[in-house]
């Protein structure tokens, strides 16, 4: 059965003539008889009454035509959701984000004003850490990922958005918590809980670079994967940490941040997909998200 021959018979059944069904179709009077037929032998049942002037349907023939003409609207509602998801007006976006981006800011602002725009669009949202997001991407089991100072890929494609300095987060009782700024030359001999460069490669080299600079050697008491546990030794007042800006708006307990007045250290957020691999939502996404980078980058 093909969808053209259930729009022959649908034809027919309202003109009740096979003549006017024809010139309505723009199709041979012969082929429109012929495909009928075709399609009542494949059914096994008569579905018109031939009459001299005209047909009619047959009982089968009319439940026939009450329950395809269902199938006629869930085809073109079919038509009309695919024909969205090309253009980007529907379907779902499913895209990661590193936790820190989430607090205030680009990334809030851009899902606001996407779902507002994409109403038909579902934005499935998952906080993951770097490198889950970059797995689950290659994956396929996001579309983007949201994540800072993302390295270098043959597979992966980045859009840079935004830069977060890094700052100082110190025990609310260290006596540093007291100042407003701080230098680097300040942190020499301070307890100083890392960052493990493999969790970000070109963010732990700046920061050795910085301090060379300032010819101050780091005392690293212990390295961590996860900015959480960082904060976490830090409200403990096990030491000292370097941390993203972004952190202030979310502050641990036990846990002031400080800005180092001399440290030209940032994180890049950047938006990071599959080469060649841009759904049309995510077009309208990434659009919307250097957009707003770009203001907010113009106001600061």
């Amino acid at each position: 059965m093909e969808l053209r021959q259930i729009q022959y018979f649908i034809a027919i059944a309202e003109a009740e003539h096979f003549g006017r069904a024809a010139q309505r179709l723009r199709i041979a009077q012969p082929a429109l008889s012929r495909q009928m037929k075709l399609l009542e032998t494949e059914l096994g049942i008569d579905l018109f009454e031939r009459l001299p002037r005209g047909v009619r349907l047959t009982p089968a023939g009319r439940t026939f035509l009450n329950e395809i003409r269902g199938l006629n609207g869930l085809i073109a509602r079919a038509i009309s959701a695919a024909r969205a998801s090309a253009a980007g007006q529907f379907g779902t976006l499913r895209l990661s984000f590193i936790e820190a981006a989430a607090w205030q800011g680009l990334l809030p602002d851009a899902i606001r004003r996407f779902r507002a725009e994409y109403p038909g669009i579902e934005l499935a949202l998952l906080a993951m850490s770097t490198s889950e997001q970059l797995a689950a991407l290659r994956q396929r089991q996001t579309d983007a990922a949201l994540v800072y100072n993302p390295e270098p890929a043959d597979d992966l494609a980045a859009t840079p958005l935004v830069h977060h300095p890094a700052i100082l987060a110190v025990p609310v009782e260290s006596p540093l918590a007291a100042r407003a700024t701080v230098s680097i030359a300040d942190l020499a001999g301070e307890r100083l809980i890392g960052f493990q460069r493999r969790g970000s490669p070109k963010f732990f080299d700046d920061i050795q670079a910085a301090f060379r600079r300032a010819g101050v050697a780091p005392r690293y008491v212990v390295e961590l994967m996860a900015e959480t546990e960082i904060l976490a030794l830090v409200s403990a007042g096990a030491g000292c940490a370097l941390a993203n800006s972004q952190q202030v708006w979310r502050p641990p307990h036990g846990v002031r941040f400080v800005e180092i007045r001399d440290l030209d250290v940032s994180l890049q957020l950047s938006l990071v997909h599959r080469r060649g691999d841009a759904p049309p939502a995510l077009v309208h996404f990434t659009a919307i998200l250097t957009e707003l980078a770009a203001s907010q980058t113009l106001q600061a």
